[in-house]
């Protein structure tokens, strides 16, 4: 091996090395925002999760925010009822299957979200133009990569119920 070839695969060893602080930086700096974001809005985190997850494209049912919440479904009637009662979300029997309640977010939690995260996603977007089109796909491909590895890892260190 020569000198340059191995002092690039020092190089990359160390970027790989720096990556994962960043990460673990990223993922501190994600949880006190979020702890931030809690407790201007009154919440607990696991309620904030919930409202989180009701901003979905489709309406959730209880059951259905239970499972992506990883709680039970007693656990879940709690966190909606301080919802509701806080005024972020609201119970609604769905117009083509009356048995079916699904739980969305209020004006009041959309106008939250815009006030709180608006200003990141646009500082964010302005940060992002100064990529090609390359870059932004690889980033998209890592960050999705890195979801899932949390993902498959979470469910590997998940307690049964």
């Amino acid at each position: 091996m020569t000198a340059e070839p191995a002092q690039e695969a020092k190089l990359r060893a160390r970027l790989i090395e720096e990556l994962g602080r960043i990460m673990q930086e990223f993922q501190r700096s994600t949880d006190t925002l979020d702890q931030h974001v809690a407790d201007r809005l009154g919440l607990n985190r696991t309620d904030l999760r919930c409202l989180e997850l009701l901003f979905a494209p489709t309406p959730m049912s209880p059951g259905e925010l239970a499972a992506a919440a990883g709680l039970t479904t007693g656990g879940v009637t709690t966190a909606i009822d301080r919802l509701e009662k806080s005024g972020y979300a609201t119970r609604t029997r769905d117009t083509a299957d009356r048995r079916r309640v699904t739980v969305q977010p209020t004006e009041k939690a959309n106008a939250m979200v815009e006030e709180i995260f608006a200003p990141i996603a646009r500082d964010g977007a302005a940060y992002l133009q100064e990529f090609d089109t390359a870059a932004l796909v690889a980033l998209s491909e890592f960050l999705r990569f890195a979801a899932r590895l949390q993902q498959e890892h979470a469910a590997r260190l998940a307690v049964p119920r």
